[in-house]
């Protein structure tokens, strides 16, 4: 059965340009793409938009409903035009939307999507580092289904840094990683893990060791190192076994582990900014046990970084 991607479109150049990166990505694969438009409030049009409607709101109604149709028939010429067939596109708009990250989430939940695609930014001016809101509503929100943001890079081909950790989301990443990348030729994966530079309960507390404090500790500290190792290792394997499974060929899977630097979301992002990557995947939440529908510290400076890399947040 052929995967379904939710892409939430609107009438910006950077909504197209993700739209035909995703769709060169996609084009050799069993993808489905489901259009989604979400026209905004007249109060929410542009200077200038409203000035070009008359004061019947039948008037209004029929323009919204032109300009979408219009959008999504761009987009869909788009697509064809990469090597999409009319089967694999389904399009749909909603008119006078309050809110288009509710529109998107909803159909999200309506029609469980393998993942949300969304453009880092739409119709706003603000600089492109920027998450838009609407991108920013639909990561803190989409609890269940997969959020790719599509940054500016080419994303063929794929060459995906996978941060991993020993929280759940590491064989879900895995395992959506392996789904969607394990069939594209050229696919280069690392799985990369940042390990703290000793247990939380052995930080610096202000206290003076003696000698015989200091050696205790300092051999309590290689124990949970090479405990920690091992755990790293058989979470390697595992992530490992299921992209080979998915047609990820073994060498051109890599293993990376470091001690923590700079702390662990900018080292990830230094990995990145390094690696010649275009992809970066990593879960919403990491170990914390806080609630899951809000996103971590790691995940929320990463999706905010100044980043051109397209991010994939698994939920």
């Amino acid at each position: 059965m052929p995967k379904r991607i939710l892409f939430g479109l609107d009438d910006s150049d950077t909504a197209y340009e993700a739209l035909r990166k995703l769709g060169a990505l996609l084009a050799p694969a069993d993808v489905h793409l489901h259009l989604l438009h979400a026209a905004p409030e007249t109060s929410h049009f542009h200077p200038g938009e409203l000035s070009t409607l008359s004061g019947e709101p039948g008037v209004w109604k029929n323009t919204q409903k032109e300009q979408a149709e219009a959008i999504l028939k761009r987009a869909d010429q788009l697509l064809r035009q990469l090597g999409f067939t009319p089967a694999r596109i389904k399009q749909e708009f909603t008119l006078r939307c309050a809110n288009a990250a509710q529109e998107i989430l909803a159909a999200g939940e309506r029609q469980a999507p393998a993942a949300i695609a969304i453009a880092r930014r739409g119709r706003s001016g603000v600089k492109r580092f920027f998450l838009g809101s609407t991108t920013t509503q639909v990561c803190q929100y989409a609890e269940k289904v997969p959020v790719w943001v599509l940054g500016s890079r080419p994303l063929e081909p794929p060459h995906v840094l996978v941060a991993l950790d020993e929280s759940p989301y590491a064989d879900r990443m895995a395992t959506h990683v392996g789904e969607h990348f394990g069939g594209l030729p050229g696919t280069r994966v690392t799985l990369f893990h940042v390990l703290a530079a000793k247990p939380p309960g052995f930080w610096d507390d202000g206290h003076i060791l003696g000698e015989t404090e200091q050696a205790e500790r300092d051999r309590t500290v290689v124990q949970w190192r090479n405990g920690q190792e091992r755990k790293t290792a058989d979470l390697f394997n595992q992530a490992k076994e299921k992209l080979t499974a998915a047609g990820v060929r073994e060498e051109n899977i890599a293993v990376v582990r470091q001690a923590m630097a700079a702390g662990i979301a900018r080292d990830i992002l230094a990995e990145a900014a390094r690696g010649g990557y275009n992809i970066l995947v990593f879960g919403r939440r990491g170990t914390s046990a806080i609630r899951e529908f809000t996103l971590g510290s790691r995940a929320a400076k990463m999706l905010h970084s100044p980043s051109e890399l397209t991010v994939i947040l698994v939920g």
